[in-house]
């Protein structure tokens, strides 16, 4: 409308869409096919349908490429989008008037708004509110220093050459609402750009999310507030304007008093627990998601901002939020966002910089302070808070990705004319710039896992046997509780040794843009049901009330939401923070006697863990534990019958002094087997002498114990090794094992099991741990494998490459 409005007082600037009204006859929507005459591609919908194929097919091929060059899809989108445009392919008159005519792309437009629309309301359900409630210092202070110095720089330089620039850019707003939204960061950009960097759950990422989150609900506000200025400004009377403001007034009001309390009673009322919405549910919010956006656009507001306060408006995550990822973003939002965005490309006109060279230095001078005037915020925020600068930069960085939302506002300034098309395709490119560049750049400067790496490591070995053993148990689910209880029940706790476990309940994010690591606390939602975090916890609290001696296990409990692929993030973080001697995780494959399940996703932040983790590791294997009771104590309790098979090395004496422990409550025994090899004299190597130190401190301290057994075990080679172990598993409720990952130099400790490897299937269990895990010996006993975190980086990434083996 204001296009038109523009052009009849006298505009001759070139717009980004066609002002004129295009053409057509309504009737031409089905084709009959070619062999009845009929042209396909001058109907709507045969178009349609190859405009999106197209589009999908480029930047499926055109993805495959830039990915390996660090780029996100968003790039990729936008380039492609370029790629079908004037600037390349749409040079061709023939090509625009058949592919791309005038007709058709106001159909796909359409279409990909009300992608953008359900994009934004499904962002606004997953975003997670609580994350403003008590944000970190260094959030508030990069969040705001990162909005205000852009602002700070970038306007009194605008007003200062304002006489000197081009009059498109003298007498408009449009540099003003650039450095506004420049300064500011999208909060659904960033999540999305840090889910596909697997930085969601890092400790940047977090400040990061937490830091657009406040900049983002600030610029919706005033959002909110500049459109009700505007209208009230262009108000012919007051009464206009009280019908302006009472309308919107209303919308918020039914939000926060209609809306909102219908969702909960959804998600908590009409909805199992652990269950989806159901179809009739789905198809009510996605209607209230729609009708938000047209009222909002009908009261003359941004249609964006209905979708948007309706979703923060509902609760995020089971089963509002999970069912929007479900069904909504895995289908319609990924098959027509991807529309929208190559559209914008589409748009931007390169294919004759020498007429706008003016133009182009000045709007691109402004986009060039606010980007650095915002590195320079960032930054600053963080050497403030004492953050190491490589880390402040990288935050800045990551406050600077651009995205859909930047999209949105440019082609709402084409929209609205405040944006010429030079000026929109000299913005569009900035954007796809500054992100093309930022993302390839936190690749190479920001490693996570670097800071485990680099920890001082904490073992068992080099613990005193008293000391508390501080253990961070990992669970993926209830079905991993009773066997870990009941190892942790054997392990002699007690008050002269206690056992204070960190007991985190790992869950896949789903239905929420951030991911969380936080202190259990008791749900207060979904009806008075207990969630299974809650069943988790109450089965190891009651664990630490039954000890016999109070204070021998303390429990403190957390719950963890995170993508599979960087979920060994929060768990090294924790036993960094928390300063754990073991990690200890339940093995990826479980059986009920009948069959066996496998979670490859489990296995992958297994072995992860394995690779960063800044202390010792163990994995259980359940093949019996499973009918344990959470409730054992140390009379009844199903592992009385333990062995150690130690055959030399730092994963071995660790495993030596974790199963030390056990005897110490009175209710294990524990056999230890020592493998030597026949006419074998030794080298008098570091782990040699260490290995016979260790062992004989262990038989001193334990001679007297007759709950204790030492034998020794002389075999020829690796096949007497398996020989042996096959002869003496049954015998015993759990074996402990060193993992030994590759990198021991014990010549005849690695004769030991030479060859046996060949056939390994699980190399995170190491040799033994995958043979004595294998089907002949998976309904007799449970395996506890044991890994030493390496002193030095390059042991680890001898077990980094072990385990990828």
């Amino acid at each position: 409308m204001s296009a038109v409005a523009n052009l009849s007082a006298g505009a001759v600037e070139p717009t980004v869409k066609p002002l004129a009204a295009a053409c057509y006859d309504n009737n031409l929507v089905n084709s009959q096919g070619m062999f009845l005459g009929d042209q396909p591609l001058r109907f709507a919908l045969p178009l349609l349908l190859v405009q999106v194929s197209v589009i999908l097919v480029l930047s499926a091929a055109a993805h495959v490429v830039l990915r390996r060059l660090g780029q996100s899809r968003f790039v990729t989108h936008m380039l492609v989008g370029v790629f079908l445009g004037p600037t390349v392919l749409g040079r061709s008159e023939s090509f625009r008037g058949v592919l791309f005519s005038e007709r058709g792309t106001y159909i796909l437009e359409s279409v990909s708004l009300v992608a953008l629309i359900l994009f934004l309301f499904s962002m606004g359900v997953k975003t997670d509110l609580s994350l403003l409630r008590r944000p970190s210092g260094r959030a508030v202070a990069v969040g705001i220093t990162g909005a205000l110095v852009p602002l700070a720089v970038t306007l009194p330089v605008f007003h200062a050459l304002q006489p000197s620039l081009p009059e498109d850019l003298r007498g408009s707003s449009l540099v003003t609402e650039l450095a506004v939204r420049l300064s500011l960061s999208s909060f659904p950009v960033i999540a999305d750009a840090l889910s596909d960097l697997d930085l969601l759950n890092t400790d940047l990422g977090r400040i990061a999310l937490t830091a657009s989150l406040i900049t983002d609900v600030t610029s919706w506000f005033l959002r909110a507030c500049s459109a009700a200025v505007f209208l009230v400004s262009e108000a012919k009377s007051p009464a206009f304007t009280a019908q302006i403001l009472a309308s919107f007034v209303a919308f918020v009001l039914f939000v926060g008093f209609v809306a909102r309390p219908a969702g909960r009673y959804i998600a908590y009322k009409r909805t199992p627990a652990g269950s989806l919405l159901s179809e009739g549910s789905f198809v009510v919010v996605v209607i209230a998601a729609l009708l938000s956006a047209l009222v909002t656009d009908a009261i003359g507001f941004k249609y964006m901002i209905g979708p948007m306060m309706l979703g923060l408006a509902l609760p995020g995550g089971m089963p509002i939020g999970a069912t929007m990822t479900e069904r909504l973003d895995s289908f319609f939002i990924a098959l027509f966002l991807p529309v929208y965005m190559a559209l914008s490309g589409y748009r931007t006109d390169l294919s004759k910089p020498e007429a706008s060279t003016e133009k182009w230095c000045a709007l691109e001078l402004f986009v060039a302070l606010c980007v650095s005037g915002k590195l320079v915020g960032c930054v600053a925020a963080g050497l403030f808070f004492a953050m190491p600068f490589r880390d402040a930069a990288v935050l800045a960085l990551m406050l600077n990705i651009r995205g859909i939302v930047e999209v949105a506002a440019i082609n709402n300034w084409g929209d609205t004319m405040k944006a010429t098309a030079e000026h929109y395709s000299t913005l569009t490119l900035s954007m796809v710039l500054i992100t093309a560049v930022s993302t390839p750049l936190i690749k190479l400067l920001y490693d996570p896992s670097g800071q485990f790496v680099k920890a001082k490591r904490r073992t068992l070995e080099d613990a005193r046997p008293s000391a508390d053993l501080r253990v961070l148990t990992c669970l993926y689910s209830e079905d991993h509780a009773a066997p870990l209880i009941d190892l942790l029940e054997a392990s002699g706790a007690s008050r002269d040794s206690p056992v204070s476990l960190i007991v985190l309940h790992l869950t896949e994010l789903v239905g929420r843009a951030a991911s969380v690591l936080k202190p259990h606390r008791k749900s207060s939602g979904g009806g008075g049901n207990p969630t299974p975090s809650d069943r988790i916890v109450n089965a190891f609290r009651y664990l630490e009330q039954q000890q016999a001696s109070p204070g021998a296990i303390t429990v403190s409990p957390y719950v963890a939401q995170a993508p599979y692929s960087s979920m060994h993030h929060d768990v090294c973080s924790l036993a960094h923070s928390r300063k754990a001697n073991l990690i200890l995780l339940p093995f990826h494959k479980s059986s009920d006697g009948a069959r066996s399940t496998a979670n490859n996703a489990i296995r992958s932040i297994n072995r992860a863990v394995l690779q960063y983790a800044p202390c010792s590791v163990a994995i259980l294997v359940d093949h019996g534990l499973a009918a344990g009771s959470a409730c054992a104590t140390s009379a009844n309790s199903l592992l009385q019958r333990v062995a150690l098979y130690f055959l030399g090395g730092p994963d071995d004496r660790e495993a030596l002094a974790y199963a030390a422990r056990m005897p110490e409550a009175g209710g294990v025994s524990l056999t230890v087997v020592r493998f030597k090899l026949r006419n074998w004299v030794g080298m008098g190597g570091r782990d040699e002498v260490r290995d016979e130190e260790v062992l004989h401190d262990f038989w001193t301290r334990h001679r007297d114990n007759e709950r204790v057994v030492y034998v020794e075990k002389t075999v020829e080679d690796a096949e007497g090794t398996a020989s042996v172990v096959r002869s003496m598993s049954e015998k015993f409720d759990l074996l402990i094992v060193g993992r030994r990952g590759g990198d021991d130099d014990l010549e005849g400790s690695a004769a030991l099991t030479s060859g046996l490897s060949d056939w390994s299937e699980f190399p995170e269990l190491g040799v033994l741990g995958d043979m004595l895990s294998s089907a002949e010996f998976a309904s007799k006993v449970s395996i506890l494998v044991i890994q030493q975190q390496p002193s030095r980086s390059a042991a680890a990434a001898g077990r980094a490459s072990s385990i990828n083996d």
